[in-house]
């Protein structure tokens, strides 16, 4: 309950403070002191919360742990907290790198396994068998061999795939275990399914002229690969060379004579994590109790690799436990609730208001969560939906000095340090994208949401529509029945029609419960948007998600802005509207607007004020594939933007009419992302660099695509006049023709990201772009170079992660000795390649990603000659646009 009532405060703290605001505005004398009741109360807030957290924190612990407080001062068991050194800290970011990339090594180099060619005389040609070895008791969700078996490398070099899943002792025979293949492949079967000799020919007949790959899970004994073996190894010649049969098993193979097969054995993985966990809680200098209970800890039956990660990254946060705390984890360590032990411990290892955060989840991620199965397909989320929502919904308020934005920023980052958030898609800048959680948290962070009091079972709102709503919504179940019960009705008389009046077609009969269910089933999110003219003003909405939703229509906007005067957050992304109505503006309190993805092309004629606004995101794109997104359109400049002095992101819009657009976005000093596309004079490119100029202290991304109406190569450059670009500017991307780069850009020392399209470069701008130190991500889209050889020369691009080229007039990469030592991806989209030549010397490389019609054969060989294994994979359906 601690939880919600933190929460409660929270959101009462923030409407308080957004009402005296108000009040200011109309009551002009009393301003300042509003005001400075406003900031007395943040700070006041501020205070409460780090004591409360302190508190509760320092109370859990005690009672959690049979800590006692001595006279002295000093909690029993409890050491000070050794200060740490530079190496101690380097030293502990090492060991959870190894127990975070591991996996990922590994999977690389199965891969490398299964495509690598093998001489004519090898044993495996034809037919390469990998086993994959754990122990018996470890809760496996086959992270290894299903990464494997899921990874696009190999799409295509496969004919056929097949995952089989077994239950350890079930197959002991080989005819059940044909049984077992022939069932999970769907081929029909024979009339005597007894026969072996039947079974096998059926296989053998089903996966001929195919190079296939089989998984058997859960196979300890070797039956579904002695199965297959045997079906297919009596007429190898009539299968292609490459076929294989991926196992995990949780018997070790002999050591004398060795098998005739590859091995990737987890047998002795507790001694890899047990080993990081001595050097995350203080490496040789560790208490030797310490080590020894920790060693206890990490034998018990019934980990699995997620729940191992889970606490090492737990002891990273935090590397100062003491001998009672851990002495009590092991003490509750017992199979099979391993997992669910270790996750309340990391949770409770969270400062208090972000178990709160955490929490929430639940509801973002409850709705398409995969469940329970071996390969959980969870539900991704957006970075910064998580982060908008969580400051909307006052969960997460300015602290510290930081803005509600950054802490909440700061509670997602820490919750991905904790494993308890996972990211999905990481940005070539190394950001994270967007997120999920594992089916397991989900479970949990939901029994513990209902616990705590976040979530009322009793009056729960459908998951598709919860997680567009706030969580505190007032919205109430009969309502939207109530609209239901409209539709039904509606589709009731519609049934009666007589069918001499219409031109349906007879339904095939269906069982009549099934049947009325589907027929007056209601989308949640349309009944509830439908009952809004019925429902009194939702004051309590403060967040309104539809993205994706396609029922949305004009008067429901209407609705919206007319019930929802509280809304802070409303997104529109991906939807069919076309415009907003005049109305908007009702909306006192939003501070996020996002109309991505939709044909709005234009605000509301007369200037728009939105006071509170952050966050205005605009623009259309389409995904070509291979990483590229083509900007197709987006609305025009809202006028009154200079007066939205909170705005801290503004893209993409069109600035087209006068310099006054460009002049009163300069008047945005908060303003930390910022995307325009310039059309009109030549005239306007001078503004917008002046714009920029003022933006210098703020300003963190910056994308621009020119589209002026002038016969002349637009010039970035400044000319000889004082120009300061933006020194924290961290992301910057320009699209459109330009006379060459702007020389100011070799002054952003902070630039991390940069992509070019159309922008017709040539040879001296990369040796520009070489000299970035910080440069982590470089796109060279479609027009945007020229020459056909791209030469990536000795000492350049230091820090380069990520390599993207696009387009039809590159032919040919080269990379020097030693350029780009930490480059580990390589995309590259082309009509015809020539060659790509230096990069086996590539020494951090991991993934080359070739899209279009060429033979990888010499670049897969290479590859698999290199340290890391970078697995290549190949597209040849896609090409460079022209």
């Amino acid at each position: 309950m601690a939880g919600s009532a933190q929460g409660a405060v929270d959101s009462l703290l923030g409407r308080l403070s957004s009402v005296l605001l108000e009040e200011a505005k109309l009551l002009r004398g009393v301003r300042g002191d509003v005001e400075f009741i406003k900031d007395e109360m943040m700070n006041m807030n501020g205070f409460l919360l780090d004591l409360k957290a302190r508190a509760r924190d320092l109370g859990e612990r005690r009672l959690r742990y049979d800590v006692s407080i001595r006279d002295g001062g000093t909690s029993r068991g409890v050491h000070p907290a050794p200060v740490e050194k530079g190496d101690d800290v380097e030293a502990r970011r090492r060991a959870l790198d190894d127990v975070t990339n591991f996996l990922n090594d590994d999977i690389r180099e199965v891969i490398c396994w299964l495509t690598k060619e093998l001489p004519d005389q090898d044993p495996q040609r034809q037919l390469r068998v990998v086993a994959v070895v754990r122990r018996q008791y470890q809760e496996d969700e086959y992270p290894l061999a299903r990464k494997v078996y899921e990874h696009p490398s190999l799409s295509r070099r496969f004919d056929f795939k097949a995952w089989i899943n077994g239950t350890g002792t079930q197959y002991t025979k080989r005819q059940e275990a044909l049984l077992c293949v022939l069932q999970q492949l769907r081929v029909p079967l024979v009339s005597d399914i007894t026969d072996e000799k039947k079974l096998a020919e059926k296989l053998r007949d089903h996966l001929r002229g195919k190079r296939f790959l089989i998984t058997a899970a859960n196979d300890p004994y070797g039956s579904v690969r002695a199965a297959v073996e045997s079906a297919c190894t009596t007429d190898l010649l009539s299968f292609p060379p490459g076929s294989a049969i991926l196992v995990t098993t949780w018997l070790p193979p002999p050591r004398e004579p060795p098998p005739p097969y590859q091995v990737k054995n987890y047998l002795e993985i507790v001694y890899f994590f047990y080993d990081k966990a001595v050097m995350l809680v203080g490496g040789h200098g560790c208490d030797i109790v310490i080590k020894e209970i920790l060693r206890k800890i990490m034998m018990r039956r019934g980990w699995n690799f997620y729940s191992m990660e889970m606490f090492l990254r737990a002891l990273y946060m935090n590397p100062n436990r003491s001998r009672e705390e851990l002495q009590n984890l092991l003490d509750r360590l017992t199979p099979p609730t391993i997992a669910e032990r270790i996750m309340e411990y990391c949770y409770n290892d969270l400062p208090s208001h972000y178990k709160t955060c955490l929490l929430y989840l639940s509801i973002l991620f409850g709705k398409t969560n995969g469940g329970e199965s071996g390969s959980p397909m969870d539900s991704n989320v957006k970075r910064t939906t998580i982060v908008r929502r969580l400051v909307a919904e006052n969960f997460i308020t300015m602290r510290d000095e930081r803005g509600a934005t950054d802490e909440a920023e700061r509670c997602v980052h820490d919750l991905l340090l904790r494993g308890l958030l996972r990211p999905v898609h990481v940005g070539a800048d190394g950001k994270v994208k967007s997120c999920t959680v594992h089916h397991r948290v989900l479970a949990f962070i939901t029994k513990m949401a209902q616990e705590e009091g976040l979530v009322d079972v009793g009056t729960q709102l459908p998951p598709d529509l919860a997680c567009r709503l706030s969580i505190r919504n007032g919205i109430s179940r009969q309502q939207l029945q109530l609209v239901e019960e409209k539709k039904k009705k509606k589709k009731k008389h519609q049934k009666e029609v007589p069918q001499s009046t219409t031109r349906w077609k007879r339904l095939a009969p269906m069982d009549s419960s099934e049947g009325s269910k589907l027929a007056v089933q209601v989308d949640d999110t349309e009944a509830f948007l439908e009952s809004l003219p019925i429902s009194p003003p939702l004051g309590l909405l403060q967040v309104l998600d539809l993205e994706g939703f396609k029922g949305l229509r004009r008067h429901h906007l209407r609705d919206i802005c007319n019930k929802m005067f509280q809304l802070k957050y409303l997104s529109l992304r991906s939807t069919a509207v076309t415009e907003l109505p005049k109305d908007i503006e009702k909306l006192r309190y939003l501070e996020t607007l996002d109309i991505r993805q939709t044909r709005i092309r234009t605000f509301t004629t007369k200037a728009i004020v939105l006071p509170k606004l952050v966050h205005l995101l605009a623009g259309q794109v389409e995904n070509q594939g291979c990483g590229v997104k083509r900007f197709v359109s987006t609305a025009h400049m809202p006028r009154g933007i200079g007066s939205m002095t909170d705005l801290q992101i503004l893209c993409h819009v069109v600035v087209s009419s006068s310099a006054d657009e460009l002049v009163e976005v300069g008047r945005l000093q908060q303003l930390r992302k910022l995307g325009l596309v310039l059309r009109g004079k030549e005239a306007r490119l001078s503004h917008f660099l002046r714009v920029i100029e003022r933006l210098n202290e703020s300003l963190r991304s910056l994308s621009v695509k020119i589209e002026l109406n002038s016969s002349k190569t637009p010039d970035l450059s400044i000319g000889k006049m004082a120009f300061s670009p933006p020194r924290l500017l961290e992301s910057l991307t320009i699209n459109g023709r330009i006379t060459g780069l702007p020389i100011w850009i070799k002054d952003l020392s902070a630039l991390v990201k940069i992509a070019l399209h159309g922008t017709s470069l040539m040879d001296n701008a990369i040796r520009m772009l070489g000299e970035l130190v910080r440069l982590r991500c470089l796109r060279i889209l479609h027009g945007s170079y020229i020459e056909s050889r791209l030469i990536i020369k000795d000492g350049e691009f230091q820090n380069l992660n990520y390599l993207l080229v696009e387009g039809s007039e590159v032919t040919n990469i080269h990379f020097g000795s030693r350029a780009a030592p930490k480059l580990e991806k390589i995309v590259w989209a082309f009509t015809k390649m020539e060659t790509i030549s230096g990069i086996k010397r590539l020494e951090s490389l991991k993934e080359i990603e070739l899209h279009g019609d060429c033979n990888p054969y010499s670049i897969i060989k290479d590859m698999a000659e290199h340290k890391n294994h970078p697995v290549v994979i190949h597209n040849a359906n896609h090409e460079a646009t022209n």
